[in-house]
């Protein structure tokens, strides 16, 4: 299936992701209305959006992250736990959320980041520093912008030095907002449209979800009732204008609107789970609530009855189906809560059914890594507060797939780091 370009309504979209990472779909649902399921207007279409590297200090513990290159498709992270692996992701996410969400927590970071846009390079560098000022009820200490830097193929876009702006093509600009990107500050400028519209398609997807959430009631009347007056206004409408929602809410469009996208993955999953016979959402009376639900030999399942690496699976393959081109996917430890049996076909769905999407993923488990070339890898350790990566030719490790992750292990266990 064809997927179309969108871009996301971050006003609601960021609502339903918690610091934490993950969909908890139980809250902020009542926000949902019209704006939140329409198509957003972005500029012109770029044919290429990719993260193309990070480098990172954190200003209060001197954590510091060696400029990391990723792949355009795939970038598996492999190390020992506690090196920095999930950091990386993190890092990414939060630079991401800063560029396009008012409502995010400042923390002392200091992060340069490469991101191609079609054929040019954005490079973009931003410092938070603790102020004088602390809260007074918290005593918590104020963080704020003091230094942030575009590039478009080395050309200066904007840059600040405290209060201090400079902005191509502007003789005079306002004193900036220090709690805020300039990117969000300048989001309506036309100047910056394929960037910011760019990021948001770069929004990372955060796999790690929270299944265990459901629906209140009020707020899935309100959304079936917005859906059917947007079908009803344009029978033709894509559906990637509602791909940035959480997978209850998604298995519930596809189910009813969007067939085919619905065989499919209805398909993946009866192949690994041969007695399902039907994913849907259904109203939990007793809760007054709307939860996923499937169809075991004639008996109805919520999620309260499945298990954990079943439902996970199912969230997994909804999300792989449905998620917007040029999504960024973060996935730490995909191997967490799935069962063996589950991980090959997942694996192999990640690597061959969305070649638009750029992953960044980590893992312990010798199938995931064996799935993905070594010529994918980037190798994290850690000296000192210093995380570094090296490509796997480096390490000089084997040229088989399968001797690639145990010479790797024999390297680590020669250096006694196993």
């Amino acid at each position: 299936m064809k997927y179309r370009k969108k871009v996301l309504n971050f006003q609601w979209a960021n609502s339903m992701i918690q610091e934490t990472d993950g969909y908890i779909l139980h809250r902020k649902v009542q926000n949902i209305d019209r704006r939140s399921i329409t198509m957003v207007k972005t500029g012109n279409e770029v044919r290429k959006v990719k993260i193309s590297w990070i480098d990172f200090e954190n200003l209060k513990t001197g954590l510091k992250l060696d400029r990391i290159y990723f792949y355009e498709d795939i970038t598996l992270l492999v190390g020992l736990s506690g090196v920095g692996k999930s950091q990386i992701l993190k890092v990414l996410e939060y630079s991401l959320k800063l560029a396009v969400n008012k409502n995010i927590r400042l923390k002392p970071y200091c992060v340069n980041i490469g991101i191609y846009i079609g054929e040019d390079l954005y490079e973009w560098s931003y410092k938070i520093e603790g102020s004088a000022a602390k809260e007074l009820l918290l005593e918590e200490t104020l963080y704020c912008f003091t230094y942030e830097k575009l590039l478009c193929n080395g050309e200066l876009i904007f840059e600040r030095i405290n209060d201090e702006t400079e902005v191509a093509g502007y003789e005079r600009v306002p004193k900036p907002k220090k709690n805020e990107s300039l990117l969000l500050q300048y989001a309506e400028d036309e100047k910056f449209d394929d960037l910011i519209s760019g990021i948001r398609k770069l929004y990372p997807v955060e796999m790690d979800v929270e299944v265990r959430g459901g629906i209140e009631k009020e707020s899935f009347s309100r959304f079936k009732a917005n859906i059917m007056d947007i079908i009803s206004e344009d029978s033709n409408v894509s559906f990637t204008a509602f791909s940035h929602l959480p997978v209850a809410l998604k298995i519930y469009v596809v189910k009813n609107y969007f067939e085919e996208i619905y065989i499919r993955i209805f398909d993946a999953v009866k192949e690994l789970f041969m007695e399902i016979e039907d994913i849907d959402v259904v109203e939990d009376v007793s809760r007054e609530m709307y939860l996923v639900a499937i169809k075991v030999y004639g008996r109805e399942l919520l999620q309260a009855d499945i298990s954990n690496g079943m439902l996970k699976t199912i969230y997994y393959i909804v999300e792989l189906f449905t998620m917007s081109e040029d999504s960024l996917v973060l996935i730490d430890e995909f191997e967490n809560g799935l069962g063996v049996n589950c991980i090959d076909l997942l694996a192999e769905l990640l690597l061959s059914e969305r070649n638009d999407l750029q992953f960044v993923i980590t893992s312990h488990h010798p199938k995931i890594i064996n799935h993905i070339s070594q010529n994918k890898w980037k190798i994290i350790d850690r000296r000192a507060n210093v995380i570094t990566n090296s490509d796997s030719s480096a390490y000089g490790i084997g040229n088989s797939q399968h001797d690639a992750y145990f010479n790797l292990i024999n390297r680590w266990e020669f250096e006694g780091k196993a």
